[in-house]
């Protein structure tokens, strides 16, 4: 049974915290200096295709859709909504993986496809492939952004770092680790960051799930069947039976796992067939374990704290339970843990911007023929121009009542209206 214990030393846990951040974003560059080689080309410089192991692949593949704003966002819905938070993964993740693995990614191997845009150039004509470029490119960038305001947000609080220190300390972190290694030094970025992220949240979720089942059986507590209490279709309940199935499993999940650049760009890099098909298949499990770890604390905050939804926002669910069940080391790898997760999501977008513009805009419409070396170079540039704007865009989300309500923006405009035409080529 879980048993919160008082307040942890805070002071403590913050001068923990500021010999952990400083030393996670050392081994950050560490990482970065060791992918380093001497690129001869854009491609394995900018998406390494074909060229890692399926096992680091996987791993990569798990964190970059297992990140803070996943453990922050759906903790939240789970002490909001309670067990119904479950279906973010069992309707809008576990489907769609499966489609994924099974038709699109051998698919796109078989057509030699190194990155989203060219199947839509295939179906549609250059132009589509422009635009669809453009598009991808734009939302990486304000997705970027986000994940940057976060970590400063984030930096600020725990701490103690004003929000312009935090986002330009993290950026040039980024910024520093990416010109080193390219995507090697981001996939290998996040398979530390993973390492963190379970460090920091495997014990609370344990806890956790132990909780619930004590509470279960003394309390005979009713947890809630998924679909209970559910209306088959409603324009004024959060959830509905229709609006889980087709627009959180099929158009949202789908949309994401098939389409998204990142996770595709990841797929890629498998050497063969094969692997890149188990890439998808060993993250559902990955996914699956993950719903644990992020559903249970935010059911148990919920019935802990009672002023979520009132003084405090639902988003504080899992700092408050860290805070009340940790002490000042547990606490501060927790706290690393998710500054580690934000500040790999803001390299993952970075990352796929370079790719798509070098790759996808700037060599096949707007100097093509070129050498590698000239490639190379504009790479580097889009890589410096994305993190530069990712510090500036990162004060839009200001003027958004929460990081969520921008993000689900985002893929609303840019992701719905992307996974249709790919369902029509």
């Amino acid at each position: 049974m879980l048993q919160l214990i008082d307040a942890p030393n805070i002071r403590r846990a913050r001068t923990i915290l500021e010999v952990l951040l400083p030393g996670y974003l050392i081994a950050s560059l560490l990482i970065g200096w060791a992918a380093r080689r001497r690129f001869r080309a854009a491609n394995s410089y900018l998406n390494a295709t074909r060229s890692l192991p399926s096992g680091i692949v996987v791993l990569s593949y798990v964190a970059a859709n297992c990140g803070a704003f996943e453990v922050i966002a759906l903790s939240a819905v789970a002490a909001q909504y309670g067990v119904v938070a479950f279906h973010f993964y069992l309707i809008g993740a576990i489907p769609a993986i499966l489609f994924s693995a099974l038709r699109f990614l051998p698919l796109y191997r078989t057509l030699l496809i190194r990155s989203m845009p060219q199947l839509l150039e295939m179906r549609y004509g250059p132009q589509m492939r422009l635009l669809n470029a453009c598009v991808v490119a734009s939302s990486l960038l304000l997705l970027a952004g986000v994940s940057l305001f976060a970590v400063a947000q984030f930096l600020e609080v725990a701490a103690g770092w004003s929000f312009v220190t935090g986002a330009s300390t993290t950026a040039t972190v980024v910024l520093a680790y990416i010109l080193l290694g390219g995507l090697r030094a981001t996939i290998y970025n996040e398979i530390l960051q993973l390492t963190v992220v379970l460090l920091g949240l495997v014990p609370i979720g344990s806890l956790s799930v132990r909780y619930l089942l004590a509470n279960t059986r003394t309390n005979h507590l009713v947890l809630g069947h998924l679909w209970m209490g559910l209306p088959t279709a409603s324009v004024t309940s959060p959830f509905d039976v229709l609006g889980l199935i087709v627009g959180l499993g099929f158009v949202l999940g789908f949309g994401y796992w098939c389409t998204d650049f990142v996770l595709m760009q990841r797929a890629f890099t498998t050497r063969t067939e094969l692997a890149a098909q188990q890439v998808p298949l060993w993250s559902g499990f990955a996914k699956l374990f993950f719903a644990l770890l992020v559903v249970c604390p935010g059911l148990v905050a919920a019935r802990l704290f009672t002023q979520l939804g009132t003084t405090a926002r639902y988003e504080q669910a899992i700092p408050l339970l860290m805070q009340s069940a940790y002490g000042p080391v547990m606490l501060s790898i927790g706290c690393t843990a998710l500054a580690a997760s934000l500040l790999s999501g803001v390299a993952a977008n970075v990352a796929a911007f370079a790719s798509i513009w070098t790759e996808d805009i700037y060599r096949t419409r707007l100097r093509p023929g070129r050498r590698e070396e000239h490639y190379l170079f504009v790479s580097r540039c889009a890589i410096v121009f994305a993190a530069t704007l990712a510090v500036f865009d990162s004060s839009i989300t200001f003027y958004f009542s929460s990081i969520m309500e921008q993000v689900q923006l985002i893929f609303t405009i840019f992701g719905t209206p992307l996974w249709a035409i790919f369902l029509l080529a």
